[in-house]
């Protein structure tokens, strides 16, 4: 699978681990979030080594749609009803924060990777009105947004809350600049991690690295214990269409509505995505099918360049996991579940979790630590475990006719995780864990975690 981003850069190939090493920090996890952490420690004149599995710009940072915003959804006044107003302003200045230092690392480093100042907007097709709380809510915490009815979409809305001085840019050509001055190894892969030492497996043999700090960059944890951050969060999937030939729009959108769309430019292109659902959460139809035959009934003379799909992590409460990986393990750091805010996600966790390792925490970023207590997460707990226990005990997926060769007694087959039942999914040819999102191709080839092996051939 192709996004519009790996069709327009080419990344460099970094070498494989190929004996012991000893650093200051060790970073697992060669996407946005573990090359920004590295980044800003290396910067502050520690040793750091990123260790990715795969390739780096390969997993999430791939398939985003690189909006860097402080606009997440309709967040703010359900933070402020949760966890207070001053929690949901750290909140909020955390990520504009954010989007200001993609700015200056672009611009100190000369980094030429099309980033554009514009604004961005939420906007609904059928309710003004919490729009409206929105944009009151968000003003009362310090963000640039105002209430409009006017937007460049090909359809009519009933408002939108507009962020000035939002960005948008090319996610891996940013990555490539960045990681050209860290030390990075590639197909170097993590299988465990106790007390300092962190053990790669790299071309067939099993490599220690002693570090001060661990990070875990991977964007779902490969460690279920402790931490339990399979429990306490779920991955869903949405699709995207990069169309020629359709109409540049100036600003990002996102839509509030349930079924919404997303957009937002590239050059020539017009990034149009949607139809999200929960991983291994079947659907009828093709989801590109139904996404294209929306985008030519919106863009008549559009085409088709490229159509991906990206996977984002969903904590209960809505707030990423950055800081400590549990109680029992000081030396161990996380950064997860950005929800599908992970550009402003990953540099929010780079700066808090650099702070942390330093020394420094002021305090600013302790809302997003893992180890709090939300009662706001509580519901969403709930109805996740009960899921996972359906599909662990009871529920047995539809499989595709032409698939069954594949697998056993009709069933799909057994998620290496946690055992639950995999479902087939028709747009990608992968087999996706409704439980907790790892994913594998036709084959059984491992695409991405929690789970850490693939399946038997």
């Amino acid at each position: 699978m192709e996004s519009i981003w790996t069709k327009t850069c080419r990344m460099p190939a970094f070498p494989s681990l190929s004996s012991d090493m000893d650093v200051d920090v060790a970073v697992v996890g060669g996407g946005m979030a573990g090359i920004l952490i590295a980044y800003f420690l290396k910067d502050s004149g520690l040793s750091v080594a990123v260790f990715e599995k795969d390739a780096i710009g390969r997993g999430a940072t791939a398939f985003t749609t690189a909006k860097i915003t402080s606009q997440h959804g309709l967040i703010y006044t359900k933070l402020i009803q949760n966890i207070g107003k001053e929690k949901a302003r750290q909140y909020a200045a955390a990520q504009q924060k954010a989007v200001t230092c993609y700015r200056s690392i672009i611009e100190q480093e000369n980094i030429s990777c099309h980033l554009e100042e514009t604004s961005s907007y939420l906007y609904s097709t059928a309710d003004a009105e919490q729009l409206k709380r929105e944009e009151e809510s968000a003003v009362s915490l310090g963000l640039p947004a105002s209430f409009t009815r006017q937007t460049e979409l090909p359809f009519p809305v009933k408002g939108a809350v507009r962020f000035d001085h939002q960005a948008q840019f090319h996610p891996l050509q940013f990555l490539r600049s960045v990681a050209a001055k860290l030390k990075v190894y590639e197909h170097s892969e993590a299988v465990r991690v106790s007390g300092h030492r962190l053990y790669i497996r790299a071309a067939g043999e099993t490599y220690t690295v002693k570090a001060g700090r661990i990070v875990i960059a991977t964007h779902f944890p490969i460690r279920n214990f402790p931490g339990f951050y399979f429990m306490r969060q779920h991955q869903e999937l949405s699709y995207i269409l990069a169309l020629d030939r359709a109409a540049r729009l100036k600003g990002m959108y996102y839509c509030s509505d349930p079924g919404g769309y997303t957009f937002r430019s590239f050059g020539r292109f017009t990034l149009f995505g949607g139809l999200g659902h929960r991983s291994g959460k079947l659907r009828p139809g093709d989801s590109y099918r139904r996404l294209w035959h929306q985008a030519r009934r919106m863009y008549p003379r559009a085409a088709l360049a490229a159509h991906w799909s990206n996977e984002d992590a969903m904590p209960h409460d809505r707030l990423p996991f950055i800081g400590p990986y549990s109680l029992w393990t000081p030396q161990l750091y996380v950064a997860t579940g950005f929800q599908k805010w992970g550009m402003t996600g990953a540099m929010t966790a780079a700066l808090a979790l650099s702070d942390q390792i330093l020394g420094r925490n002021d305090g600013h970023y302790d809302i997003y630590l893992p180890q709090r207590l939300s009662l706001s997460g509580l519901g969403p707990f709930l109805a996740d475990t009960g899921h996972t226990l359906t599909h662990l005990i009871l529920q047995k997926p539809f499989v595709p006719y032409g698939k069954k060769r594949c697998i056993e007694k009709g069933f799909g087959p057994t998620c290496t995780h946690l055992g639950c039942t995999l479902s087939y999914n028709p747009a990608d040819h992968t087999w996706d864990c409704p439980c907790h999102g790892s994913r594998y191709s036709e084959d059984g080839t491992l695409l991405s975690g929690p789970a850490c092996r693939s399946l038997k051939k």
